[in-house]
């Protein structure tokens, strides 16, 4: 462990440098934040005006305080900033956590301002979480640190949770005593200068006191590192991420039709699921999650049974479980008629089952642990809606003292004052769900994490930094050029200037293709530019003719003509790639062809592949069905496709100054051959 990040979570001493005796400001929040929570270590606070804070003494400057300084919290006026950091780097201290905002967040002077400060802690090899932020918390009794200006006091529990939103994490801290969340760590980055994410994710793996990561994200400070933990192997526990901006205009639209399809948000979506990543909608399914890694055991499969003693949340958790591609378990016979023994005559033992409003303690405690025995079972969902005769408090604690290798996931559905008993006295203080749609949500997540395995991605070569071509789309020698280092089955081809075409006419093997060539007809069909299956010289001719005019019509001349084989193909397909700001090489696979904006039927990955990856960018495209054969048809040969994808992936990861590319339409043939007629690379 890095022991730099360490101190910010089990520092021996902290010093506030900003401490002040002013009642409600940050300064005065922040130390009686700390001595509420019953911090273990020793607090040195820092004011020039103050002989003595909440009973601490108070040190005039940093420079009076003798002993090193583990973790330093920095809440002075911006103004005074710089110089406060300065002297503890001075101090040696390696750990600063910098609260004051008014850096890169305002624009303008604070990007230099905190790029400035930056330098000056890199320079001295420590350690910065903010600026901007609102703390940390480390909840374990060794520690007990709460260095925020939240006064509430978190619960310890085994979950580490990193805000990137200051408000965010006020928000869940104020919300714990009525969402019983409980985290080992919290840490506000705010502005991720320094400490970010990619920081914390390898900090936190080795910390045997944390079993899940939450994260709440509003951009991803280097996506590309962070997938290449999770290649590498060096995370293993669950990552919870909730990332926000959905509906945000994504990445600048790119000139390819790859580019125009890749949204930020889409690319955010395609990675985290390739690499085992969960992701959530909101926040209460992340705590949600959390909640379920931390206090139940994994289910082995993704059959479901409901139990309930009301008609309208069980439809709902049925919904939510279909929704989430589980199963409702098919019970036996034998489990079937054991239910019958203790369901009611007019309730029902088929799978939900379903109690009435009556049931009781006994019941459900008996329900439970028949459908826990049923081998086609995986896990449970008791729901209770809480009637006037059958107080929830036992019965719930009932079902808790269930002991069953199958996890059971309990929804209530009580009155207030059943929570509050719940908290205060339960042996068991299990987490409980308040909607039915809530653990299939929960099961599918976990479900998802058990399934990822470490996967033997591509790995780059050689990698070429520096561009050798121009900058832009790249001439047809140079496609060629890569074409042929990658392997790539780039179409035979025939560049010809317009005055010759008539000269050659008698030399071309029919039937043949026509493209039209201009440096300002990036895609030929949107100006006519392409005739197909031109079968003489006179058909021929009469194509220059009409793509010649086609060009006029919207101002523009043609450089030169392209002509090319006729490929009776199969299928067309689209294979593109871009360059994402976060996560680097992407690529893209679906229907090909001028309608692949209209289709929309493409799956987009990282270019990190494994095999796994490449089959399921086919699976799931209906192309990809199409090509594996339907309604009798034979399906094609698809090897030489996985190699063209793979191809396409080391194109990217090998080149990073190619921007994009676009193979658009790869012509399949009957016997599975590839064919690249049309192939566009765009270099930054």
């Amino acid at each position: 462990m890095s022991k730099a990040i360490e101190n910010f979570f089990y520092p021996k001493n902290i010093c506030i440098a900003g401490a002040s005796s002013k009642e409600k400001s940050i300064g005065y929040e922040l130390l009686r934040s700390i001595k509420n929570y019953g911090f273990t270590g020793k607090i040195l606070p820092v004011n020039p005006k103050s002989n003595e804070i909440l009973g601490y003494k108070c040190y005039k400057s940093i420079n009076e305080i003798n002993e090193q300084i583990d973790l330093a919290l920095v809440v002075v006026p911006k103004f005074t900033v710089e110089d406060t950091i300065n002297k503890l780097l001075n101090k040696n201290v390696k750990s600063i956590i910098l609260v004051t905002a008014g850096f890169k967040e305002i624009g303008g002077d604070g990007v230099e301002d905190e790029e400035r400060l930056l330098k000056i802690v890199k320079e001295k090899s420590a350690r910065l979480i903010g600026p901007n932020c609102m703390g940390v918390i480390s909840t374990f009794d060794d520690v007990k640190l709460n260095a925020t200006f939240v006064a509430e006091k978190p619960k310890k529990g085994q979950t580490a949770f990193l805000s990137q939103s200051g408000a965010i994490g006020a928000a869940v801290l104020n919300s714990l005593r009525e969402t019983d969340i409980r985290f080992g760590h919290f840490v506000s980055v705010g502005n991720k200068a320094d400490i970010s994410e990619n920081d914390l994710l390898p900090f936190w793996e080795k910390d045997d006191r944390i079993k899940i990561i939450t994260l709440y994200l509003e951009s991803f400070s280097s996506g590309e590192d962070l997938i290449n933990m999770f290649i590498n192997g060096e995370i293993t526990k669950p990552v919870v991420i909730l990332k926000a901006g959905r509906s945000s205009a994504g990445m600048k639209a790119a000139l390819s039709h790859t580019g125009a399809l890749g949204s930020s948000d889409a690319v955010v979506e395609a990675v985290l699921d390739q690499f085992g990543i969960i992701r959530v909608d909101d926040l209460n399914e992340l705590f949600n999650t959390s909640k379920g890694f931390e206090n139940f055991k994994m289910p082995e499969g993704n059959r479901i049974a409901v139990v309930t003693n009301a008609g309208g949340p069980a439809i709902l958790a049925v919904d939510s479980i279909e929704k989430e591609n589980l199963v409702l378990a098919n019970l036996s016979d034998e489990t079937k008629e054991k239910l019958r023994v203790i369901t009611p005559p007019q309730g029902s033992v088929n799978n939900p089952v379903d109690l009435l409003p009556g049931g009781t303690k006994e019941q459900y405690r008996k329900i439970n642990e028949i459908l826990c025995e049923d081998e086609n079972v995986d896990a449970v969902i008791s729901i209770f809606v809480e009637p006037v005769m059958v107080p929830a408090f036992p019965l719930i604690e009932e079902i808790n003292d269930v002991k069953s290798d199958r996890p059971i996931f309990q929804v209530v559905m009580s009155l207030p004052e059943f929570w509050e008993e719940y908290r205060t006295n339960s042996k068991f203080k299990t987490p409980l769900f308040r909607n039915s749609e809530e653990p299939a949500k929960v099961i599918a997540n976990m479900l998802f994490y058990s399934k990822k395995k470490k996967k033997s991605v591509n790995k780059p070569g050689n990698i070429v930094e520096i561009n050798p071509y121009k900058n832009g789309f790249l001439d047809l020698p140079e496609v060629k050029e890569l074409s042929t280092k990658y392997n790539l089955p780039l179409s035979e081809d025939r560049l010809v200037e317009p005055n010759v075409i008539i000269k050659i006419v008698d030399e071309i093997e029919y039937p043949v293709v026509l493209k039209g060539i201009s440096s300002k007809a990036i895609h030929k069909t949107e100006f006519k530019g392409v005739i197909v299956d031109i079968k003489d010289k006179e058909d021929l001719l009469s194509a220059v003719n009409e793509v010649t005019k086609n060009f006029k019509n919207k101002d523009v001349q043609v450089e030169k003509f392209l002509i090319q084989p006729f490929i009776k193909a199969e299928h067309e397909i689209l294979i593109g790639g871009f360059r994402d700001p976060a996560f680097g090489p992407m690529l893209m696979f679906g229907s090909g062809g001028q309608y692949v904006e209209v289709y929309k039927d493409t799956c987009l990955k990282s270019a990190y592949l494994s095999k796994k990856d490449i089959e399921d960018m086919i699976n799931k495209t209906k192309i990809g069905e199409i090509l594996k054969g339907v309604r009798g048809l034979k399906g094609i040969n698809l090897d030489k496709l996985y190699l063209l994808i793979n191809s396409a992936s080391l194109l990217m990861i090998e080149n990073p100054y190619i921007e994009e590319f676009d193979f658009n339409p790869v012509l399949i043939a009957k016997d599975g051959n590839v064919h690249l007629v049309d192939v566009r690379i765009k270099t930054k």
